[in-house]
């Protein structure tokens, strides 16, 4: 059995994770192991067998096997780990989406085991590090990334050589973007944190000076000139991607340092065949460019209206950078299905169905 470890689940912000673990289950036995719900609505079901860390009354329940853990191997541990070990012994290996607080924990379990583990890191566990993330990367049998940007950070950094493994995009759920919408529909979609910028597009939104509607999918609260419609299920967002006009998304590096990887939603509208306007941030421009969209500066409302101006303003050439933005997908690795094959392979999935 291969074990995935995850901090949340289910989550709904994250359905890579979810698309790779069910890609992986079916070529392998494979089962989750995670330590809170985050209580996102509208998530999909489980890809996998999941094993939820016991809350409450639920630690009587788990007192004997939390105790034959322990006498296997008596020390100072926290009961989430002596949990977590006992799930750990049934699997040949262990894999962790992120490299935060369940990747410690996972480590510890795994040493505890005798199972070796491995961690993908993403954005915020490499951005906002904990005191123990050179411990999880150096006693990490495998080491993955989605850019080649936080390649060289995890290199330069922590003496780490990652895989890049990008997160991939299924071109099947988007189909390219009927004729333009009218009036047009400028579309964003994203949680409401600092980094992804989402102020700096309600912002620029007041300065369009353009008949358009600007749609933001997010847990935002309410913005002037902005249709909030919150987080909704995927499918949802993929319709909306299909009658959009422009998809935009203006990443910054907050000031706590957290910033975007590459994220997916990008990708997506790019699947889609959308024009995209974004900023230079992370590994954002291993993908995005002008050829396929604008990129901007962080924090700069006027060059956010400017681009989203231009790509109003121009629809044939919104129209070639959304294409090329299809094809510029293919390019740089961001298909699923190869995606998963690369992980698949890294984990020892069978793969003789691939």
């Amino acid at each position: 059995m291969i074990l995935y470890v995850l901090r949340y689940w289910p989550t709904l912000t994250e359905t890579f994770v979810h698309d790779e673990i069910a890609a992986i289950a079916a070529r392998a036995p494979v089962a989750i192991a995670a330590f809170d719900p985050r209580g996102d609505p509208h998530t999909a079901p489980a890809p996998a067998p999941v094993h939820a860390r016991p809350h409450r009354w639920g630690w009587l329940r788990a007192l004997p096997s939390l105790l034959r853990e322990w006498l296997r191997a008596p020390a100072i541990v926290p009961p989430r780990v002596l949990w977590l070990t006992t799930i750990v012994r049934r699997a040949r290996r262990v894999h962790v989406h992120f490299a935060g607080e369940a990747a410690v924990w996972a480590r510890l379990a795994c040493r505890r085991a005798g199972v070796p583990y491995g961690v993908t890191v993403h954005a915020v566990d490499l951005w906002k590090p904990h005191a123990a993330l050179a411990d999880v990367l150096r006693d990490a049998a495998l080491v993955v990334t989605i850019s080649e940007h936080n390649r060289a950070v995890l290199r330069d950094r922590y003496d780490v050589d990652a895989v890049v493994v990008r997160c991939g995009v299924d071109l099947a759920r988007f189909a390219a973007p009927p004729a333009p919408a009218s009036p047009p529909v400028v579309l964003s979609v994203g949680r409401w944190v600092p980094k992804k910028g989402l102020d700096t597009l309600a912002a620029a939104a007041a300065i369009l000076d353009r008949p358009a509607t600007v749609v933001l999918y997010s847990d935002a609260p309410a913005l002037p000139s902005v249709e909030v419609r919150g987080l909704r299920p995927r499918a949802e967002v993929a319709a909306a991607l299909a009658t959009a006009t422009v998809f935009v998304l203006p990443c910054r590096r907050a000031l706590d340092g957290d910033q975007d990887g590459v994220p997916v939603v990008l990708l997506e509208a790019m699947a889609a065949g959308l024009p995209v306007v974004t900023t230079a941030v992370s590994g954002i421009p291993e993908i995005v460019d002008e050829a396929v969209g604008w990129v901007v500066p962080p924090d700069d409302p006027a060059a956010l209206a400017a681009a989203i101006r231009a790509a109003l303003d121009d629809p044939a050439e919104a129209q070639r950078r959304g294409a090329a933005g299809r094809a510029r997908l293919y390019e740089r690795g961001c298909i699923a299905t190869d995606t998963h094959a690369a992980m698949a392979r890294l984990l020892g999935a069978d793969v003789t169905s691939l």
